[in-house]
């Protein structure tokens, strides 16, 4: 692990390694790679001279769709014959990045049929809910990864992990004597905990001015199948269930801690958890970006009785689960590197957090994320506000989400203030909205919001009970209704003075502006 500079400057927490001993061949550059050789299996990512270089893809922009799902939905399908060039190579260490609408699988390749366009996978696709299966939405999009052969492009590499040679294709004006190239080593930054026997947690720790960079993650032996959100089967033999992505830095048993002014970036996992027992904790200031998962965790999927926190733990709410934590004036842009189902703020089942003034944007996916029951039973989610947060340009890529996603009955909780736009239409699958509120959704306010520029409508329901809408503001597209309701009745929902205009092209206020995202900091 790396710290630095010795003298006045920014302080890095790195896990990268430094690669160094290039040489230049055919246009391509090359670096023994020692580390690789044994048990440890080849990195993910690769950074030079201070931005993420391109795993070798094709193809090198954008997707392809499938044909056809195979006999079993689950390890095969059939592509377009215009598309056999892609299986034409080494596909020996290759992956299938495979789209479902809200999630994507990552599987290695077991071999193709160039007679029938029939492809193979040696790993399963997609969780095991039907929901999952290959096609479950006509012709998902996918592509390739990491091939030998699909290494075409400059700013691409690929780790030829038998020989051990990493090879690079330079960027124009890039130098073999001026190259800075690093690869994450550690799984784990830094780790913050209490006494999980006792609950006695740490108190008062402030981390101030650090970048927190270059952090691994591997995929598990299974392959890699999301469910939402980062949220992953590990196929572990036994071991039922699924896992939320590591962060690079992770909090438990810990009450009143501060991160201010931090930087988190070129992380192979998510940023910063707030996970189990952590309580009046604050992010202030801080960036996360370039980040593989989620940028921000807060609290767990899991609603845990009091009986499993030390004696030192009490809550208003009379569960261990997390809760008081505030994430204030930070900028997330651009996480889902690797995962694209990334969020930029999750909150789990953790009650009375303030989410307030940040910017969240350039996502995938969903913005913020708050709930983690899909029915409406009480759970540890309750009392959370988001509050005057600028959202914009998300769900880029996947469906079936929002500048805000809700999930579950959750108490108290509060949208409120919050400016949402640039959310585009979905190209398949179901809807993309600035607000949806999703199964079970219940015992929500929703006030003030200003909506705009939204492929469709500005707020979705599915399977919503009681929510509140309040001197909302949102602008539609010309015959594009401002609310839709998936199996929603709409008589258990309260109107109250929202405005709704219909324009093409609409911009809010200057003040309504300046009212959301992070104020300026001395």
């Amino acid at each position: 692990m790396i710290f630095y500079p010795n003298g006045p400057g920014p302080v890095v927490i790195s896990g990268g390694l430094t690669i160094t001993g290039w040489r230049e061949s055919e246009g391509r550059w090359t670096a023994q790679i020692e580390f690789v050789a044994g048990e440890r299996s080849g990195f993910r990512e690769l950074f030079v001279n201070g931005r993420r270089a391109t795993r070798a893809r094709t193809p090198n922009e954008g997707f392809r769709r499938v044909d056809r799902s195979g006999e079993d939905r689950r390890t095969s399908l059939f592509f377009d014959s215009k598309d056999a060039a892609l299986f034409s190579g080494d596909l020996s260490r290759a992956e299938f990045v495979y789209f479902h609408d809200w999630s994507t699988s990552r599987v290695k390749i077991a071999g193709f049929d160039p007679q029938t366009l029939e492809v193979r996978f040696s790993q399963v696709v997609g969780c095991s809910a039907p929901h999952y299966a290959i096609c479950n939405w006509p012709h998902p999009r996918y592509y390739l990864e990491n091939g030998r052969d699909m290494l075409d492009a400059p700013g691409e590499w690929f780790l030829d992990e038998d020989a051990a040679v990493l090879h690079y294709i330079p960027k124009p004006g890039e130098t073999l004597g001026e190259i800075e190239a690093t690869v994450p080593e550690r799984t784990s930054l830094l780790v913050v905990s209490g006494d999980p026997a006792t609950g006695q947690p740490v108190s008062n720790l402030v981390v101030e001015g650090i970048t927190f960079a270059h952090c691994r993650w591997d995929l598990p032996e299974a392959g890699y199948a999301s469910g939402q959100a980062t949220v992953y089967e590990p196929r572990i033999p036994g071991q039922p269930g699924r896992e939320l992505l590591p962060a690079a830095v992770t909090l438990d048993h810990a009450e009143t801690c501060v991160f201010r002014n931090c930087r988190f970036t070129q992380l192979g996992t998510s940023g910063l958890w707030l996970r189990r027992q952590v309580r009046d904790c604050s992010v202030e200031g801080c960036e996360f970006t370039d980040i593989s998962g989620n940028g921000v965790n807060i609290g767990e999927t899991v609603t845990r009785p009091i009986a499993q926190a030390g004696s030192a733990w009490s809550s208003p709410f009379g569960n261990a689960c997390s809760f008081g934590n505030r994430v204030a004036d930070c900028r997330v842009i651009d996480c889902r590197k690797q995962f694209y189902e990334a969020v930029g703020i999750w909150i789990g089942l953790t009650a009375g957090n303030i989410i307030e003034h940040n910017e969240v944007a350039y996502l995938p996916y969903t913005g913020i994320l708050v709930g983690w029951s899909w029915n409406d039973s009480l759970t540890g989610c309750r009392d959370n506000r988001v509050i005057a947060n600028h959202i914009h340009h998300c769900m880029l890529v996947l469906h079936d989400g929002g500048g805000i996603y809700t999930l579950g009955r959750q108490p108290g909780s509060v949208l409120e203030s919050n400016l949402i736009h640039d959310i585009p239409p979905n190209e398949d699958g179901a809807e993309s909205n600035g607000i949806f509120m999703d199964e079970g959704s219940s015992d929500i306010t929703v006030a003030r919001q200003t909506i705009y520029r939204t492929g469709r409508s500005p707020i979705r329901f599915h399977r919503a009970l009681e929510v509140t809408l309040r001197a909302n503001r949102l602008t539609c597209l010309p015959g594009v209704p401002p609310f839709r309701y998936n199996r929603t009745d709409p008589a258990t929902l309260v109107f109250e003075e929202n405005e709704v205009i219909e324009a093409a092209a609409w911009e809010p206020p200057a003040d309504v502006k300046a009212a959301a995202g992070p104020r300026s900091r001395p």
